[in-house]
């Protein structure tokens, strides 16, 4: 009897199916759906019902591992439905239209993809050659709207997802190929985001408020621009392996700024011709400030990490995705899945401890000043000037049978990064201990314990946490300017706190020097985003829950050589 498609026996068939398929792993099988229309039979043995190991397989070898669900709540037909969604998030990518009606559900998709890649889900991106499309869709289509926004660009879904994959999908090779123009159009698109703190929130929720519920009160101001904290879109609906599941978006502005920092890396600080070479020139001649090596090293070290770049510290021992565990879970609330490595909240222990290196833009206060009362926005919109940044941090963590710093209220906390009013603290080698005014509570924190440490950096993956790992219940976050960057750009002292609910970090910074008052106390809020990155925005104490008089932006790095 000839042989016949027919009659080939399953297995067969399945193996024919996926070597057939293995010839070309980039963009959807179309050899499987070219089987499945020969004929009725065929279609019914290639089918998910049928072939449920010829699916996963499928997915496996075009995508990167999905996240660790729990045992049996994966079904083949969850699998189908996902892959399904992923061919045609990529065909539509592929096809170049910035204007498709179903452009949410396509970077919807694909910033899950990005932040459950470790390698394959990246090849099958650039077969849908994302980057030129993500370079159209930033010119052609992020300012949509603005011409009745009073120039403003739009925070909606579309828009945050849209900066969000742009930033992640960054590399030092991309940026290198850019022109010099196409840099300087990026900045000027984005820095609307990255600035107007009082028009595009750098913050998952409220920023003041610690410990967010529904009841939580809204305190509400008003200014040129409308209401302050600004309303941004926060939820919506996906489908995620066949299953609707809240999908909290990002805020836009920590991408926006990444984006911005490093565009304008490329160009160096000037070195003026009359500062002394060396510190201890400096030392010798009585002149204080930055010497010529003190901005050579800025410029040659102080660069904005990637997430998919090796750069020689513990977090390279993680999965790609497994940096991004604090961003995913930020966004995917499913109840079915719960990230082992970010204890407490959305934040992965030992993540912001060590030398952090990087910088920060100081606004002309009247330039601000008229942003902030005008309704129109400045065309072209200001730049303004970049500083060296430069701090130790270091984490203590609550353990119980420890009671946490107590928070009666939110009224003044915020301004105090999140910490008792009238409290004073006693730092250590062995930990850090509060005193409440008036006695009235002790609060003490400890270095992190090497079991908590060793969450998530089990043989590279997710890895069980160990007993003692358990009962931390708060994180205090103290940081330092050393000597060596002190001496060059001004010493801080630094101590906050991490909120659980989304892990944002707040801190408060002021001068090392009692006598440099003038160099005032400032708020640093932001998120460190894919293990790699401590980004957001920083502003003056004064202003509490209001739109602050001014306010900027920062970006630090981990330095790396400290390791």
């Amino acid at each position: 009897m000839p042989v016949s498609l027919i009659t080939t026996p399953a297995e067969l068939l399945e193996q024919i199916v996926i070597i057939a398929v293995r010839q070309h792993r980039q963009g959807p099988p179309s050899v499987l759906r070219s089987l499945r229309l020969t004929c009725r039979m065929s279609n019914n043995a290639l089918s998910p019902e049928s072939n449920s190991y010829l699916y996963s397989m499928l997915f496996k070898d075009r995508f990167s591992p999905w996240r660790d669900f729990p045992g049996g709540h994966l079904t083949v037909d969850n699998i189908e439905h996902e892959l399904r969604k992923r061919f045609r998030a990529l065909q539509r990518i592929r096809r170049g239209d910035v204007a498709d009606p179903d452009i949410l559900e396509s970077l919807s998709t694909i910033y899950i993809m990005m932040l459950e890649d470790d390698g394959r889900n990246w090849d099958q991106l650039l077969w849908a050659q994302l980057p030129v499309f993500m370079t159209r869709f930033l010119r052609e289509r992020l300012m949509m709207g603005a011409e009745t926004n009073n120039g403003w660009p739009t925070e909606n879904e579309v828009n945050v997802l849209a900066v969000s994959i742009f930033w992640l999908m960054s590399c030092s090779e991309f940026i290198r190929d850019e022109t010099d123009e196409l840099r300087r159009e990026f900045v000027q698109l984005l820095s609307p985001y990255s600035f107007a703190g009082f028009r595009y929130p750098c913050f998952s929720g409220l920023e003041y408020d610690f410990l967010p519920s529904e009841n939580s009160p809204k305190i509400v101001a008003t200014s040129a621009h409308g209401v302050y904290s600004p309303i941004r879109p926060v939820s919506t609906i996906i489908c995620y392996f066949g299953r609707p599941v809240p999908f909290s978006l990002p805020p836009l502005a920590p991408y926006a700024i990444l984006v911005h920092f490093s565009r304008l890396e490329t160009r160096p600080l000037m070195i003026p011709p009359h500062l002394p070479e060396t510190r201890a020139k400096a030392v010798a001649n009585g002149i204080s400030g930055p010497t010529k090596e003190d901005i050579v090293y800025f410029n040659t070290r102080c660069k904005t990490h990637f997430s998919d770049t090796i750069y020689g510290n513990r977090f390279d021992t993680l999965l790609k995705s497994r940096r991004h565990d604090p961003d995913w879970t930020r966004s995917i609330r499913d109840p079915l899945y719960r990230s082992p490595s970010s204890l407490p909240g959305q934040y992965i222990p030992g993540t912001i401890s060590g030398h952090w290196q990087g910088s920060f833009i100081a606004p002309y206060y009247n330039v601000y000043r008229d942003m902030l009362s005008s309704p129109s926005a400045p065309s072209p919109f200001p730049t303004f000037g970049r500083f060296p940044l430069y701090v130790t941090f270091r984490e203590l963590y609550c353990y119980s049978p420890s009671i946490p710093l107590p928070l009666r209220g939110n009224e003044g906390v915020f301004e105090n990064a999140f910490l008792p009013i009238g409290c004073r603290w006693h730092e250590t080698e062995a930990g850090i201990e509060f005193t409440g005014e008036n006695a009235s509570f002790k609060a003490y924190y400890s270095p992190p314990r090497q079991e908590h440490l060793e969450i998530g950096f089990v043989g590279g993956t997710t890895g069980k946490s160990k007993p003692g790992a358990h009962g931390a219940f708060d994180v205090i976050i103290t940081g330092v300017t050393e000597d060596r960057y002190a001496a060059a750009w001004g010493g801080y002292r630094y101590i906050g706190r991490i909120r659980p609910s989304d892990g944002l970090i707040v801190l408060l910074r002021e001068p090392l020097d009692p006598q440099m008052v003038e160099l005032g106390r400032a708020l640093f809020r932001g998120y460190i985003i894919s293990s790699r990155n401590f980004v957001g925005r920083w502003r003056c104490v004064s202003g509490g829950v209001h739109s602050p008089e001014w306010e900027s932006i920062f970006s630090l790095c981990k330095d790396v050589s400290w390791e």
